[in-house]
């Protein structure tokens, strides 16, 4: 009889607990020396670091975006759902990765499903596997072509370099093409010259750890550089039994960033990282051979990969800006079911025409991209094609029209792209927004996205599962290399309003309307295998369904007094969605993976010069089984014992012992915990 992979989560790591926990005791050891000079020197007047202050200081008004109109722009003006999570805003909330900085943003369904996987959607559709949000780090997609999605674990850039997170809720499609279908994640990470000098942060607990630092430096009077390095392990999760799900996990990061300024208007900058990482993977395995029974297994994975980037950006006299960015990445990961190994390279040229045209504002430009992918697999999952090469070639342009200054513009333009799995796709869209008094803005949108296929959606061969039969008959979901492209089109309705400087109101309703949404068909015509050893019954992947997809995203900020600033959000998200020909639920396809309520309050509080108190709270509602509603409380108690040395004492999930956050084989649940933190600027 044949055991067949049916689900796999990443697992446990015994060689890294030393490592870890000499991590640990590395950031208890500077905990110590810290609080002992800060004793000493309790009689000395301590100088106030104005980081440690400036989300309390900040205007609401004075935050700027780049990623809706691929310009810089004030937020109140955008006509986008887009939220920005600031530097600040991720420090004091005492979160260590990506995912985790992203539950701050309204509307956004985020939930840790293992140690190291992370299912993060805009507007549904969410899963481990979650493929139609496109995500970025200074404009260098992390979007996997493989599977299309993202691999969080294998996102651990530093925090601490991290500028600002900008976040659309919505279609993207006409600036960032295919398969920015749901949304847009921009990470945007600090200049280098905003990094100069040295910074050294360890935290940790018993169950996890991290130390890492960074140095930044100059050339000269216009080039400045940083580099850093990182370790971090992470702790198993429990499952519903309170057993190990053994996924521990560590990553190892180094990387660098040069900016400077060329003659005249001229800037560039030249950045890079490389990492690697080890996780074991529990496997299980099934059959429905009688007797039915389970059998799991433990396998070494591994990870590692490289990117380099250039930009170079030239403004001309006439207020018009040429913007040319290159990038070319690699990784290879290795698992129990396949390995995958994928080489990128891409270029990208963007024309701004600001004020060259009296009332337009016109933005333009292309690219290209190619990629090499090899997938080695195994009789549970493999491709036909294991070596493959596959090319994207794009063009946009987009004008803002000024009908009224100050008061009302229109936004139209479009992507054309050309993809190896579908041919060409367009997607327009078309924007209006209009102010009615200086301190709001009422905007809506139409757009139509897709999200193309991937390479192992046109090819893939996976096991499923085994029943009886002479010969046994295996069960197997297969590629389909006549794929459509998922479409969306989507209607948007916004309002953002600032009735004092310290209190804003952002709200925005939308109604997505889905058209062939990938599926698992019903069994093909059963055959026998190349080998004579089984009979093969395919479940083919089509596009069979379709939907509706509507809520509304409410946030809010107020200033209470020049130390607290509360924030708060709320989110409906309603999914309506007709999968009736499929034999399974895709996994991204079930609309029990979505909460349909989520709200949240933040609490960032000065209680002195030098101490900090933040709290948050957030409701999730149910999704399915075994997955309940919850409500997650965190805080943060800091203390700036000298300047630019602070110690932090961070609390997480403190009202409940455990709780899974998204349904998995084998669930996950994550406990309350304590974490502490130093951190060293010098």
């Amino acid at each position: 009889m044949d055991f067949l992979c049916v689900g796999k989560r990443k697992g446990v790591l015994h060689n890294v607990d030393l490592l870890m926990l000499q991590q640990i005791r590395m950031a208890v050891f500077v905990v110590g020396l810290v609080v002992g000079v800060g004793a000493a020197r309790a009689q000395e007047p301590t100088e106030v670091d104005t980081e440690f202050e400036e989300i309390l200081a900040l205007d609401i008004d004075d935050l700027m975006v780049t990623s809706v109109a691929k310009r810089e722009q004030k937020q109140t003006d955008a006509a986008a759902a887009v939220y920005v999570v600031t530097q600040e805003e991720i420090r004091r909330a005492g979160v260590f990765s990506i995912p985790e900085a992203l539950r701050l943003v309204p509307g956004l369904q985020v939930a840790r499903v293992s140690a190291n996987d992370w299912a993060v959607s805009s507007r549904g559709f969410n899963g481990a596997l979650s493929n139609k949000l496109l995500v970025m780090i200074d404009g260098r997609s992390i979007y996997t072509p493989v599977f299309s999605g993202t691999y969080w674990d294998d996102q651990s850039t530093m925090i601490q370099d991290i500028d600002r997170i900008e976040v659309i809720r919505g279609p993207g499609g006409t600036l960032y093409g295919a398969n920015a279908m749901n949304g847009v994640v921009n990470i945007i990470t600090k200049s280098a010259k905003e990094t100069q000098g040295n910074l050294i942060s360890g935290l940790g607990n018993d169950k996890s750890g991290r130390i890492e630092g960074r140095h930044g430096g100059k050339i000269d009077e216009d080039t400045f550089y940083r580099t850093y390095l990182q370790s971090s392990n992470v702790g198993a999760s429990k499952n519903l039994l309170e057993r190990s799900n053994n996924d521990d996990w560590y990553r190892r990061r180094t990387g660098f960033r040069i900016d400077g300024a060329g003659k005249g208007k001229d800037t560039y900058t030249l950045q890079g990282d490389a990492y690697h990482g080890e996780q074991s993977a529990l496997n299980t395995t099934a059959t429905l051979i009688a007797p039915t029974f389970t059998q799991t297994s433990i396998s070494q994975d591994e990870s590692y990969g490289g990117n380099v980037l250039g930009r170079w950006n030239h403004k001309m006299a006439d207020k018009t800006a040429l913007t040319v960015q290159a990038y070319v990445d690699y990784y290879t990961r290795k698992e129990y079911v396949a390995d995958q190994s994928v080489g990128t390279a891409d270029i990208q040229i963007q024309h701004d025409l600001a004020g060259l045209h009296g009332r337009h504002h016109i933005i333009y430009g292309g690219g290209a991209r190619i990629y090499n992918e090899r997938i080695d697999g195994t009789f549970a999952a493999f491709v036909n094609e294991s070596n493959a090469s596959h090319g994207i070639a794009n063009f946009f342009v987009q004008d803002e029209y000024t009908f009224i200054p100050n008061t009302l513009y229109g936004t139209v333009g479009s992507k054309f792209e050309y993809n190896d799995y579908t041919g060409f796709e367009v997607q327009p869209n078309v924007r209006l927004a209009w102010h009615p008094t200086k301190n709001q803005i009422v905007w809506g949108a139409i757009s139509r996205a897709v999200r193309t296929p991937s390479s192992i959606e046109e090819d893939v061969s996976l096991a499923a599962f085994t029943t009886a039969g002479a010969p046994p008959n295996v069960s197997r979901i297969v590629g389909n290399p006549n794929q459509r492209s998922e479409e969306l089109i989507a209607y948007e309705l916004g309002h953002r309003i600032q009735p004092t400087k310290h209190l804003s109101f952002d709200t925005a309703l939308f109604y997505n309307d889905y058209d062939d949404i990938q599926t698992i068909g019903f069994p093909g015509a059963a055959f026998l295998a190349p080998d004579g050893l089984s009979n093969i019954i395919p479940y083919r992947l089509n596009n069979e369904g379709s939907g509706d997809v509507y809520g509304v995203e409410v946030s809010s900020n107020w200033n209470v007094t020049e130390d607290w600033r509360l924030t708060g959000s709320y989110s409906l998200l309603k999914m309506d969605l007709d999968v009736s020909s499929a034999a399974f639920t895709n996994l991204n396809s079930g609309e029990n993976n979505a909460p349909v309520n989520q709200f949240s309050l933040r609490s960032y509080l000065n209680l002195t010069d030098t101490v900090q108190w933040d709290n948050i709270t957030y409701y999730v509602d149910n999704l399915s089984a075994p997955v309940g509603s919850y409500l997650r409380y965190d805080t943060r108690l800091a203390w700036q014992a000298l300047p630019g040395l602070e110690v932090s004492l961070i609390g997480r999930n403190l009202l409940d012992d455990s709780h899974p956050e998204f349904p998995a084989t084998p669930q996950a649940q994550f406990s309350r915990g304590v974490i502490g933190q130093v951190l060293w600027k010098f």
